[in-house]
Formats: C-alpha cells, sequence, structure tokens
C-alpha cells in the first residue's frame, strides 16, 4: 500500500489544490471498505462449492471473480488486472529514468528508462527466496528516499507556501479533480494482492484491524508528503517530486540520496511485476522447467514492448498514471471488490440486506470522468 506513487502525488496538488488532501481521505475510506470487502467475500466465497477444490493459499482474485461473476467474469478481471500492473511498470520504469537522470545528468530520460527495463528482465529469473529478500530492501530504501526528500526541502531558505501567493485558487480547481482522483487511486492498485495476504493470516479475525491501521499510515503517508510538497514548492511541481530537487543547489546530497534510493525502491519491485504479467500470461507448468526457451523469448518481448511505451509516454507520466488509476485500478480496487461481496453475500449470508447504491454509482461516474481526462491528456 505503501509505494513509489507518492512521487506523483505531489503533482495531483498541483492539479487540484489542497482539495487533494480530502479527495487523499474519501480515496482512503472507499479503498479500506473494499479492502474489508475483499477480506467479508473470501469469507463467504469459501461457503461455496468451488471452495472445497482450491486450497486457501489459492485463493486469489481470479478465484473471488469465478465464484461472484463465472467463467466470464473471471476472464475479464484477470485481463484488467493484467493491464493495471503492466501500466503501472510502464509508469514506474518512467519514473525510475527521471530519477536515474537526476543521479547521472548526463543520462537522458528515455536511455534510462530503457536501461531499467533491461537489468529488470533478468532479475526475474531469480529464485522467489532472494526476490523476498529485495522487496525487503525495497521497502527500507522507500523510506530512505523519503527521508532524503524531506530534508533536502528543508534546505530551502523559502518555501512556496501557495496560499500566500495563488490565494483561494491554491484550495480547490474543480476541473482537476478527476485527474487527481486518478493519480491518487494510482497509489492504491495493491487490492489484488489482498487475498493471498488475508488467507495465509492466522487469525483471520484480525483482517480488518490490519486494514485499518495500514490504511491510516497510508494517509499519513502520501496525505503528509503531497501537503509538505505542495507547501515547497506549490504550482512549480513536477510530475515526479524528485525532479524539483535538481534546482536546490545546497541539496546536492540529499537530491541524489533520495532520488537514488527511489531509482533501488522502484528497481527491485519491477522484476516482480513483470512477472505477475509472465505468470497471468503463461503460468509454469508442473514437473516442468520454469524457464523453457519460449518463455524466456515471451519475457524478452514484453521487455522490449514496456521499453518502447516508457520511452513513447516519458512526457504523458501523469496521464498515464491517471487513466491507470481512473481505469484499472478503480475497477480492481473498488468497484470490482464492492461487486463481488454483494453477490457473494446474497448468495450466501442469510443476514444481508440490501446496500445503498449510491456510493457505487458515484465511484463509477469518476471512474469514467477520470478516464475520459487521462485519455485526452494522452492523446491530447
Amino acid at each position: 500500500v505503501l509505494g513509489v506513487g507518492v512521487l506523483s502525488v505531489p503533482y495531483a496538488f498541483r492539479l487540484s489544490g489542497y482539495v487533494c488532501i480530502l479527495l487523499i481521505l474519501v480515496v482512503i475510506t472507499v479503498t479500506a471498505q473494499t479492502a474489508n470487502f475483499i477480506g467479508a467475500a473470501l469469507v463467504l466465497a469459501s461457503r461455496s462449492p468451488a471452495a472445497a477444490e482450491v486450497p486457501p493459499r489459492g485463493r486469489d482474485f481470479a478465484f473471488l471473480a469465478q465464484v461472484a461473476l463465472g467463467d466470464s467474469g473471471r476472464m475479464f478481471i484477470g485481463a484488467v488486472t493484467c493491464l493495471e500492473i503492466w501500466f503501472a511498470l510502464v509508469t514506474f520504469i518512467v519514473m525510475n529514468g527521471v530519477n536515474l537522470q537526476l543521479v547521472w545528468p548526463s543520462f537522458g530520460t528515455a536511455p534510462a528508462s530503457v536501461l531499467s527495463c533491461l537489468l529488470a528482465a533478468p532479475m526475474v529469473l531469480l529464485p522467489m527466496r532472494i526476490s523476498s529478500y529485495l522487496s525487503l530492501g525495497a521497502s527500507i530504501a522507500l523510506a530512505v528516499a523519503s527521508v532524503a526528500l524531506v530534508c533536502a526541502a528543508l534546505t530551502m531558505d523559502e518555501w512556496a507556501n501557495p496560499y500566500d501567493t495563488l490565494g483561494e485558487s491554491a484550495l480547490l480547481h474543480w476541473e482537476n479533480v478527476p485527474r487527481s482522483v486518478g493519480i491518487i487511486v494510482f497509489c492504491f492498485a495493491g487490492h489484488p494482492c489482498f487475498p493471498v495476504v488475508h488467507e495465509c493470516m492466522k487469525d483471520k479475525s484480525s483482517w480488518r484491524r490490519s486494514v485499518g491501521v495500514t490504511f491510516f499510515l497510508a494517509f499519513l503517508y502520501y496525505g503528509g508528503l503531497g501537503v509538505f510538497s505542495y507547501l515547497v514548492f506549490g504550482k512549480e511541481l513536477e510530475v515526479s517530486v524528485t525532479t524539483n530537487l535538481k534546482f536546490l543547489p545546497r541539496a546536492v546530497l540529499f537530491r541524489k540520496i533520495s532520488a537514488l534510493a527511489f531509482v533501488v525502491k522502484i528497481q527491485l519491485t519491477a522484476p516482480l511485476l513483470l512477472n505477475a504479467i509472465i505468470v497471468a500470461y503463461w503460468a509454469p507448468e508442473v514437473d516442468a522447467p520454469e524457464w523453457p526457451a519460449k518463455r524466456i523469448i515471451v519475457l524478452l518481448a514484453l521487455t522490449a514492448i514496456t521499453a518502447w511505451t516508457a520511452v513513447m509516454f516519458s512526457d504523458d507520466v501523469a496521464a498515464v498514471a491517471s487513466l491507470t488509476g481512473s481505469l484499472f485500478t478503480m475497477t480492481t480496487s473498488v468497484l470490482f471488490p464492492a461487486l463481488a461481496h454483494l453477490r457473494l453475500a446474497r448468495r450466501y449470508d442469510q443476514d444481508w440486506q440490501k446496500s445503498d447504491a449510491t456510493a457505487r454509482w458515484v465511484q463509477a461516474s469518476m471512474a469514467l470522468a477520470g478516464t475520459a481526462l487521462a485519455l485526452q491528456d494522452v492523446f491530447a
């Protein structure tokens, strides 16, 4: 839940103003509730006949979609989740190119993005045990990057303080709210991972408490860094906030530490995303080599397509993040959990009562508006 999406959250404040802190609160409230829906839906799905054929640790998003929506629902959710992961990967690769350029200025964003892809591909072949340690390293790098970002800003003699210079226009820009929501929702694309986490818990009754603590920390993380960056840089915020650090002459060390730590975080995360897409397309076969020659060719082709797309959209990373959040993440992290819980509650919960559909209509409307504006930004 806490990830490198924070790099683009300050840009959402630039688009819509301080109202973004309320948008973050709303998005976190909704996505925390849908996380609870996932936990409740898994409990309900365990009462279905299909649950007898699937061990608890195999009950993922595809399982929920199968039980709640049937074969067509499973195929649809699988495709959307795959696209979401791929667009997230493209966005992260572009952000990595931006941060690599801050560490080594002689590198352009496009070559740096290609290099990031080329480094990620062989890391997919590492055993999962090693990947788990790399994931821990990525989390530590994220913490280091965030602290260094704050320290760099503290070297400035004067902050932008947008309300003092812009007045009420620093508070709200209605026309950009759907775009900002898409960028913020993009940060909460982890819901497809939640079923495995839930099913591996020793005490599943702690799920709601765990969700509450996690999303409270997410509010402090995204909201805190978003407001702080907007206070410091104001309307000069770039798509990736680390880009603003290159204009701070007294923050060279902190800039390099922050950018390099974000590079490490993204570089250690990218192979996991690549592998998830490969597994969705071509899962390993039992009692067969995990990486036959044809599967490696698919990996290389996916890496090449990802690198090319990252180069093509290197100047539109905010629009791609907003599109991913509004279209794909809104589907997997907001609409699908609510729909799956609703369908399963009707079938397997005797105490179920009809829920108010207003919230779902609001979610769907925001998803459509954000998608339309993001597509306009990408193709304008």
